[in-house]
């Protein structure tokens, strides 16, 4: 029999793991999605990968990529479960990591909590050294007192180190020094250099991140370590991890940098959207991913992801290259609650995976999204995932029905209600990424995934007037998905503040080329060859007194001198704020994203079937509209439509790992990549 070529992609998440396999020959794709596994994500990996290989009839030998997206290193901050670090830092320095910046999250509340500080102070230690603003060494380090304070880590029983030295972003040589005599004196723990892990400026931030690097390390790197073992013992050999950046990294790369993980989980969702719409000619996009927990929404513009480099994690902001998301606490577990006024609010609170929505029967209690949608008749009342999760429609009843004598109101007004108050959440939300950015959301394609997103996606085109949605073929497992489509990718940053003159363009060169040589030695080292090697420039710009920048891409074909980069700064900020000025700009950072392009995966076009979807009717189902009116909905099996298929609502589609609402008045059609297409009917 011959031997078939096999990409796997699998994403964990909170609450459950998907799975999605493809014949790279073939086309040929191949989906299972589990419950995520409590203490071990590797248990459920596996688990998952024998199945379908079991099911489709392929080994371990036969896999030539294995990818994976892993939540373990944001799991550990936010549960506060890291190891025992300590941090070496520059005289002077020792509580920076308490005393943050002035800005606060809410400036006039007094009793507003810190967050918590994860190094005590005994294990804060000082180095008398020195290094200017333009990383010269005022102060050299002394190697004796270095030793003495590296016996009182090693005396304090720290399982990792965090060394952030003042300005190492412009010159390492101190921080070098450090790792050496380290490294020699302590070879067992987990080190973290911050001129390593980041080359921007602003020390907070670069401390957090080191700090969070090293405090995740150990586990990271223990989970990695069980993952590869326990691949290869199946056969699997080429495994890369996603990266918060959008790309793919080494299992070796992310064991180094466990923090670059941490925001991994959405971006293989927005890159998998890209895709998938790139191929129908869409380049504008929202994307929409509602899982059991979170709502992650993204904005894609002239086919790019939006980029950003500050993110805040469980409160500890860093500074590590990934794709603008914003997320909100808004999934089909969240819980519908009552405040002291008698409001109904939904979430951030979530049932999560165990013990689940109410109708799960896993013992859960609290009403949810999913216990409100099984009311109203959106969701299949007796059974989901194919059958495999048995549903109890009365507990749905009894959990929501606590709620509406709290509020004195109709059992399914009030499920109604909890639907109409988590798409306001939803709604406001993306306007925050797409209105306060410059945008109008009527412009744009709303791309709806996860597990609950095509529930969403019909409401939130009628409240937003938007004209299109598209619902992927496997919208449960575009996250996963998303990782089949994935590059090697990584981001080069060198903060080096200039004001732009005339001459600025000499200066842009030198420090391309030096990024350049940075990027080429990372394609060495990942054994890329140079045909598959692309390179993204790109600058973050200000103007001059101003405190935060913007990201500015730049098209090096197309920039000839200080005047283009000049023309591309002011577009991008006309954009974001309406208006620009004829003060100095200033170029803050140097970047540049290095590509190493893998062969995308078959996708092959279905036949033309015609308008005709009649062959997938299921039935039919009484659906709640409000104000004791019901509808009727037929309802479609997701796998039985076809190029071309036009489905007219009001309808139900269901599929294995999501379920797909259509009202009336919108109208979806299949297109050759059996995606379906939303549109609103005249």
């Amino acid at each position: 029999m011959k031997k078939r070529s096999i990409r796997i992609g699998v994403d964990v998440g909170g609450t459950n793991t998907d799975i999605c396999a493809i014949d790279e020959k073939s086309g040929e794709l191949m989906v299972y999605k589990l419950p995520s596994s409590l203490y071990d994500q590797s248990n459920a990996v596996v688990a998952g990968i024998k199945v379908v290989a079991e099911e489709h009839g392929f080994d371990g030998s036969e896999v030539s990529r294995f990818m994976h997206g892993t939540t373990v290193a944001t799991n550990a901050i936010l549960e506060g479960r890291g190891a025992k670090t300590a941090l070496m830092t520059t005289g002077g320095f020792r509580d920076l990591l308490e005393i943050g910046r002035q800005k606060r999250p809410d400036l006039y509340d007094l009793q507003a909590d810190k967050v918590k500080t994860l190094i005590n102070r005994s294990l804060r230690f000082e180095i008398e050294e020195r290094m200017d603003y333009k990383g010269q060494i005022v102060r050299p380090i002394d190697l004796c007192a270095v030793r003495k304070l590296i016996e009182r880590v090693k005396d304090s029983g720290a399982e990792s180190v965090a060394v952030m030295l003042l300005n190492a972003y412009l010159n390492p040589e101190n921080e070098r020094l450090l790792r050496e005599e380290i490294e020699k004196a302590l070879p067992e723990v987990f080190l973290t250099i911050s001129s390593d892990l980041s080359k921007q400026f602003r020390e907070y931030e670069r401390l957090c991140g080191t700090v969070l690097n090293s405090f995740v390390g150990p586990e990271v790197k223990k989970y990695m370590n069980n993952l590869k073992a326990t691949l290869e013992r199946i056969g699997i050999h080429n495994a890369y991890i996603n990266h918060s950046n959008g790309g793919l990294m080494s299992i070796a790369e992310s064991m180094q940098f466990p923090i670059k993980t941490a925001l991994s989980g959405p971006a293989a969702g927005v890159v998998g959207a890209q895709y998938i719409t790139e191929l129908i000619g869409e380049k504008d996009l929202i994307t929409i991913d509602i899982g059991g927990t979170s709502t992650d929404i993204s904005l894609v513009a002239g086919g790019r992801f939006e980029a950003s480099d500050e993110k805040t994690i469980s409160g500890y902001p860093v500074r590590i290259p990934s794709i603008d998301i914003s997320t909100i606490g808004a999934g089909g577990g969240s819980i519908g609650w009552i405040d002291s006024g008698k409001i109904l609010k939904v979430g951030p609170q979530s049932a999560g995976a165990n013990p689940g929505p109410a109708c799960y029967d896993l013992g859960g209690s609290e009403a949810t999204i999913t216990d409100a949608r099984v009311l109203l008749g959106h969701l299949n009342g007796e059974s989901l995932l194919a059958g495999r999760l048995p549903i109890k429609k009365e507990n749905s009843q009894v959990a929501v029905q606590r709620l509406a004598d709290v509020i004195d109101m109709d059992l399914l007004e009030t499920a109604k209600g909890i639907i109409a108050v988590s798409n306001s959440n939803i709604v406001k939300e993306i306007k925050n990424v797409t209105v306060a950015k410059g945008y109008n959301p009527s412009d744009f394609c709303l791309v709806a995934f996860g597990g609950s997103g095509p529930l969403h996606a019909a409401e939130l085109m009628e409240e937003m007037m938007i004209q299109k949605a598209l619902i992927p073929k496997t919208p449960g497992l575009l996250a996963a998905y998303g990782l089949l489509t994935e590059n090697m990718r990584r981001d080069f940053v060198q903060t080096k503040v200039t004001d732009l003159h005339e001459d600025s363009f000499a200066v842009l060169k030198r420090e391309f080329r030096i990024l350049e040589t940075e990027a080429a030695a990372w394609f060495d080292s990942e054994k890329i060859p140079e045909k598959k090697r692309a390179l993204e420039y790109f600058l973050d710009m200000r103007y001059k007194g101003q405190n935060h920048e913007i990201r500015v891409p730049l098209d090096m074909k197309e920039t000839k001198d200080s005047r283009a980069i000049a023309d591309a700064f002011i577009e991008a900020y006309e954009r974001l704020y309406s208006f620009s000025t004829d003060d100095m700009m200033q170029i803050v950072n140097f970047g540049l994203s290095a590509v190493g392009d893998i062969v995308f995966p078959v996708i092959t076009e279905e036949e033309f079937a015609g308008p005709d979807g009649s062959d997938a009717i299921i039935g039919s189902r009484w659906i709640y509209q409000g104000d004791g009116v019901f509808a009727d909905y037929t309802l479609y099996d997701r796998e039985r439509l076809r190029n071309g298929n036009v489905v007219k609502g009001p309808a139900v589609v269901e599929q294995m790992d999501s379920t797909t609402l259509i009202l009336a008045g919108q109208k979806a059609t299949v297109d050759q990549y059996l995606n379906m297409v939303i549109e609103r009917e005249a």
